[in-house]
């Protein structure tokens, strides 16, 4: 078959030989996402996810658009009760300590199957390698530096349980990508309040400031209190430049999948 762009993702637990008793239990939170991505992303998968290696998931779409989306929904399947109480013998879990490393890779496919095993090309490549690279530079550091760029390092998503990285087949386009990416999800979100205020508002945007403040707990409060708490956190966050640079990332994806449509693949 001709060489075909598309977007791989590869999503490896972080130190699943310690934290779990047996492999099994690490195996189940795998296909519980594998099993929630498939379902959610059933019209665009090329490759379904599924369990590769043992201790990470991969699968594959044309869509290059659906990276944004497969990261959030990864991110609030992660702090939903469902996910908790299917697991809620782990402590891991309930204590929200369970860490994952996010490889995106970006490039061509030069086989396509559902299998994972006959898949080949370099989006699958740089999505494994992507994810080791998360994984080192979780491992060297603990505090991301002001200066990323300055100081010879990279981003490192502190405050995410899904520690991101992408490659692409040129690198400029896969640091454009994890630049947003990092400034959407690290820079712009300054406590843990207004990470689940972001959550719950991507996920529901038709969402009043009392059905926002009855999801993030506050249900105990009058009405009136509930909006007035809303209202101020909204007011103290940057909301509105967090969803404008996930539009940008949106576009992006976009004009890059164009490119690559019409770029040379041989």
């Amino acid at each position: 078959m001709q060489k075909e762009a598309a977007l791989f993702v590869y999503v490896d637990i972080s130190n699943s030989r310690t934290i779990f008793s047996a492999m099994s239990e690490g195996t189940a939170i795998l296909n519980d996402f594998a099993d929630m991505l498939n379902t959610a992303y059933k019209d665009i998968l090329i490759t379904p996810f599924s369990i590769k290696d043992g201790d990470a998931i991969v699968g594959g779409m044309r869509d290059f658009t659906a990276l944004l989306h497969i990261y959030s929904n990864c991110l609030t399947h992660y702090y939903s009760e469902d996910f908790k109480t299917s697991f809620k013998h782990l402590p891991a879990v309930q204590n929200e300590t369970l860490n994952f490393y996010f490889g995106a890779g970006i490039g061509y496919i030069d086989t396509q199957s559902d299998n994972i095993n006959i898949v080949n090309g370099t989006s699958i490549i740089n999505a494994i390698e992507a994810s080791n690279i998360a994984k080192t530079i979780t491992k060297s550091q603990t505090n991301q530096k002001k200066s990323a760029i300055s100081n010879n390092e990279n981003y490192f998503f502190a405050k995410q349980p899904f520690k991101f990285y992408c490659l692409a087949d040129s690198q400029s386009f896969g640091n454009v990508i994890n630049a947003l990416f990092f400034l959407a999800f690290e820079q712009l979100i300054r406590s843990d309040k207004q990470q689940q205020l972001f959550r719950v508002k991507d996920e529901h945007p038709e969402y009043s400031n009392i059905e926002i403040g009855v999801e993030m707990g506050y249900n105990t409060l009058s009405k009136a209190d509930i909006s007035s708490r809303i209202s101020v956190l909204m007011a103290n966050s940057d909301y509105y430049l967090y969803t404008k640079v996930r539009q940008d990332i949106i576009h992006f994806l976009v004009d890059l999948q164009e490119i690559m449509k019409g770029a040379p693949n041989d």
